[in-house]
């Protein structure tokens, strides 16, 4: 092995004064890069995140460019409260008020809390609205059915079971009061369940919250209930509504909201099978059957999510044409989604909507086809440019910090001389056009170029 000697007329070490301008230039534009990186849309460094578990299903929360107000504490805040709205209104908690009311046959006024009185008085308000269609009295059905906390039999229920559920079924039968909050049933048999209000609510009271410890851009979902304030720095928050296909985890469309909530309702995950017959979990109060129409799902967008929930189950109900009257009755916005195919499997969907979702709809399925192809080509291109533009940036920083260190040290750049930049002198001799002050290796090429000459 050849080992190389220093040469003794070159210093081992660059001089701290040509090494300084160099480190200073890497500082600057490490500098700049972390500027650049702190800046970018939905950096980590303004955007606090967290989930969890809640209601049987997850939860998670996002706070853009959260403020000191919002602490460590603030994760263990959202569980406690969203612990509240169990105790309130699970069916599944024996503790719970609807619980103990569900367990009582008494038809006195039963004592609840504020947010439990409201839930209930808004879904007897859509109930009234809808003729039935929504109904929070159908928790002996959804029992029957094998979708509630009663034990289940996987099988078919009779005709007269079924008939004889109905007759406990009936919002008619409920009533509630403010002040103080109660309330009460006419039929010993009643029992309420919230499930299809109780998410969205919890929601509404997470965003609440946030709002009230001086967060404004707000993100909070709860097993696919939405509602938001505020936005995401220059962007809107965007919510991705499904394609109503169990065997698919693709995005039907994606679309922007600014301080509102969106619900969406389906058949497609929560359902069973028996003999080859599929059975949702959406019970129609009408019938006390599970619905077996086209619809496959009922996106809506309201102001809360409480409201949202509880009409997207509505509409679930109701069917595409009497859902779409009843949406624009009501102004509400709404995505409907149909299958084409009757049996109820995957396929194409025809899409309806009304208000802000109304552009999402299509005329055919076609349409529908390319619309939904189409979607996540647009998606990665979105998500590629900015990538691509901010890669490209950083690495004109990094090339001009490089630049200004080798101006300031005064180095030349190495495999500079005798390429391109290397020009000949009068007498026949070649220097390097970067090289003010030639190093070794250029002084050793010109002597021996001069004593050929």
């Amino acid at each position: 092995m050849t080992t190389l000697a220093a040469n003794p007329t070159r210093p081992s070490t660059v001089p701290t004064t040509r090494r300084f301008p160099t480190i200073a230039a890497l500082c600057f534009g490490a500098l700049v890069i972390h500027t650049i990186l702190a800046a970018a849309p939905g950096s980590a460094a303004e955007m606090l995140e967290f989930r969890g578990q809640t209601m049987g299903t997850t939860y998670m929360v996002k706070v853009w460019s959260p403020p000191p107000s919002i602490d460590e504490d603030i994760e263990s805040e959202v569980d406690a409260e969203l612990r509240r709205v169990n105790d309130q209104m699970s069916t599944y908690l024996e503790s719970s008020e609807i619980s103990r009311f569900n367990a009582s046959e008494s038809t006195d006024w039963f004592e609840v809390s504020t947010e439990t009185a409201t839930v209930v008085d808004y879904s007897l308000e859509v109930s009234r609205l809808t003729e039935g269609a929504f109904d929070v009295t159908i928790a002996p059905l959804v029992n029957l059915w094998n979708f509630g906390p009663e034990k289940r039999t996987r099988s078919i229920p009779s005709d007269a079971d079924v008939a004889q559920r109905r007759a406990w079924v009936g919002f008619e039968q409920i009533a509630v009061r403010q002040q103080p909050p109660a309330i009460r049933k006419s039929n010993p048999q009643t029992q309420i369940d919230l499930s299809a209000i109780a998410k969205g609510h919890g929601v509404d009271r997470i965003v609440e919250l946030l709002n009230g410890r001086g967060a404004a851009n707000v993100f909070v979902e709860i097993g696919g209930e939405v509602r938001v304030t505020g936005d995401k720095g220059d962007d809107a928050w965007k919510v991705g509504i499904q394609t109503p296909d169990r065997d698919l985890d693709t995005l039907l469309v994606r679309h922007p909201i600014t301080a509102a909530a969106m619900a969406t309702s389906g058949d497609y995950r929560n359902r069973y099978e028996i003999d080859g017959q599929f059975f949702s979990h959406t019970i129609d109060p009408r019938t006390g059957r599970p619905i077996t129409h086209s619809l496959a799902s009922v996106t809506v967008v309201a102001e809360t999510c409480m409201v949202a929930d509880a009409w997207a189950t509505a509409i679930d109900v109701l069917g595409a044409k009497a859902g779409i009257d009843a949406a624009e009755a009501n102004g509400l916005s709404v995505l409907l989604a149909s299958r084409t195919d009757p049996a109820g499997g995957g396929g194409d969907f025809v899409l309806a909507g009304t208000g802000s979702l109304a552009q999402y709809a299509v005329a055919n399925t076609e349409t529908a086809d390319q619309a939904t192809l189409a979607a996540p080509v647009a998606r990665t291109w979105s998500r590629l440019l900015p990538m691509l533009a901010a890669t490209l940036v950083l690495f004109g920083v990094v090339l001009g910090a490089m630049a200004i260190g080798v101006i300031f040290g005064r180095k030349p750049i190495s495999g500079s001389c005798g390429g391109l930049a290397g020009t000949t002198n009068d007498n026949g001799t070649t220097r390097c056009s970067v090289c003010s002050n030639p190093v070794d290796g250029c002084q050793e090429l010109r002597d021996r170029m001069q004593k050929k000459v």
